[in-house]
């Protein structure tokens, strides 16, 4: 017998589900799809966040990707930098 989810866990484990196939799909573009498959997994995170009241996740997702971007144009202050 299988227990009925509520609405709320059919959301996460839809989600969930999405996600594992847009990874899945996308590995087969290598580390680019990986790192969009992430980044809309990112967005879609900050988003309901914000949506539920709480904007400080797109704060943090801003900071990671300002020091992901500093830290490559510190690898190779050339070649990545705007």
């Amino acid at each position: 017998m299988t227990t009925a989810l509520t609405p709320e866990e059919r959301r996460y484990h839809n989600r969930l589900r999405h996600l594992q196939q847009r990874q899945e799909a996308n590995r087969a573009r290598g580390a680019k799809g990986e790192a969009a498959s992430w980044w809309d997994h990112a967005r879609a995170i900050a988003a309901r966040a914000d949506r539920e009241g709480d904007p400080a996740l797109w704060e943090h997702l801003a900071r990671t990707l300002a020091n992901w971007c500093h830290q490559a144009e510190q690898t190779d202050p050339g070649q990545y930098s705007q």
